[in-house]
């Protein structure tokens, strides 16, 4: 494979991308660096090493922005070779760190029972825990603004740098991923939205995306998003509205609108995102899950079912 460089964005502010997009912030004055995610693997790692090493700097910190496999999979390879290196999180990352099964069990894995012996990631990886509130991280007298931004994944976090460059992770995906999938994976709807209005009200020099890199246009890039999400959130309620819908119909209705595959993990997958539409749903009244000779149903508020 040919070896990757480091994209300079704007001051110290880099990025290292392959499938997804790690951030970099160089330390000149101290020849160190911190990460922002640590690449999807040990192999990641090791070539975003190398790109530093190139540049003259070391990994020093690592800022975890949440718990997918995808974000934390190179914290090992730095671990091990970077003893005084500093891993940053917040304690929900922390702990689906610590226990993988959590992220299968949020995402309505099939089976149901996970095995309690799948392999996780060391606890002690984390050196500092974030507290979960917007707020100044100071690393090495550089100092990041932590963003809170749910929706996507529990206890997500982005990270702006001194040099205004906004790492959005998960929160906002590029724009090839939405030309390839229109369903877009929340465990959290209500909170995804009100992180789309926080990053479209965060004016800054340039913004970063996990599966996009960098981004230009962010407004129209929220707008989208916006867009795709009020679609979904209107094609389920407008199921429910012709008739009271079990959540196995729902996520079979899904399924065929956006083209998923009849495997477990696409069902897992649609499962979990329906899931948190009919929480928001429920939440602002439109529907209603009642209990029926043993099944749950959900109705649209409106339902003569329902008088």
């Amino acid at each position: 494979m040919k070896e990757k460089s480091l994209e300079l964005i704007n001051g110290n502010s880099y990025l290292f991308e392959e499938d997804l997009t790690v951030g970099v912030y160089m330390n000149k004055s101290n020849q160190s660096a911190v990460l922002i995610d640590s690449g999807a693997n040990k192999e990641v790692a090791k070539r975003i090493d190398q790109a530093l090493k190139q540049s003259g700097c070391q990994v020093a910190a690592i800022i975890l922005t949440h718990g997918h496999k995808a974000q934390l999979g190179g914290v090992s390879y730095f671990k091990q070779k970077y003893k005084q290196i500093k891993v940053y999180a917040t304690s929900w990352t922390a702990q689906f760190m610590e226990k993988r099964a959590l992220e299968n069990w949020l995402s309505g894995h099939i089976p149901c029972v996970t095995k309690e012996h799948e392999q996780s990631e060391a606890a002690d990886m984390i050196t500092d825990i974030i507290p979960y509130r917007d707020r100044h991280l100071v690393i090495d007298q550089v100092s990041f603004s932590i963003v809170t931004l749910p929706g996507h994944f529990p206890g997500m976090i982005g990270v702006i740098t001194p040099d205004q460059v906004f790492y959005c992770s998960d929160a906002v995906f590029g724009n090839k991923t939405l030309i390839k999938q229109k369903l877009l994976y929340y465990t959290d709807v209500k909170g995804a939205r009100a992180s789309l209005r926080k990053i479209a009200q965060s004016k800054r020099y340039a913004y970063v995306v996990s599966h996009g890199g960098k981004c230009k246009d962010i407004a129209s890039l929220v707008q989208q998003h916006q867009q795709l999400i009020d679609e979904t959130s209107n094609y389920i309620l407008g199921l429910i509205r012709e008739q009271p819908m079990t959540l196995e119909s729902i996520v079979q209705k899904v399924m065929n609108e956006y083209q998923l595959q009849n495997k477990s993990a696409h069902f897992a997958l649609a499962n979990s995102i329906v899931r948190s539409y009919l929480t928001e749903l429920s939440d602002s009244s439109k529907v209603r899950a009642t209990v029926n000779d043993g099944i749950l149903q959900y109705y649209a508020r409106t339902s003569a079912a329902l008088l």
